[in-house]
C-alpha cells in the first residue's frame, strides 16, 4: 500500500512538473509569448525613435515656411541660390564636381 502510494506521489510529480515546463515553453516561446513581446518592445522603440525625429524635422520645416512666409531677404536669397540668379552687376560662380569618372584632373 505504501509503495502504491509513494508510485503514485511520483507520477503526480512528474505530471506536475511536466505541465509547469509545458505552460512555461508556451508562455516564453509561443507567437504571443515573452520573446515576442521583448521584439515588440524593440519595434516600439525604433519607432518612437523615428517619430521624434521626424518631429523635429516638421518643427525646422514649418520654421523654414515662416522664414519664407514673412522674411522677404531670406525668400530672395533661397530663391537666387536654388535658381541660381544673380542681381544686375553680380557675377555667378558655380563649381562644378569633380566627373564620374574618378580621375582628379
Amino acid at each position: 500500500m505504501r509503495r502504491q502510494r509513494s508510485g503514485n506521489r511520483r507520477l503526480f510529480y512528474v505530471i506536475l512538473v511536466s505541465v509547469f515546463v509545458i505552460v512555461a515553453a508556451i508562455l516564453v516561446f509561443n507567437r504571443h509569448g515573452f520573446i515576442a513581446l521583448v521584439g515588440l518592445k524593440e519595434n516600439v522603440d525604433t519607432i518612437s525613435l523615428l517619430i521624434d525625429s521626424l518631429h523635429s524635422e516638421i518643427d525646422s520645416l514649418e520654421s523654414e515656411i515662416h522664414r519664407l512666409q514673412g522674411d522677404s531677404l531670406y525668400l530672395e536669397r533661397m530663391v537666387r541660390e536654388i535658381l541660381g540668379w544673380g542681381r544686375p552687376g553680380e557675377h555667378i560662380v558655380r563649381f562644378i564636381g569633380p566627373d564620374s569618372t574618378g580621375v582628379p584632373f
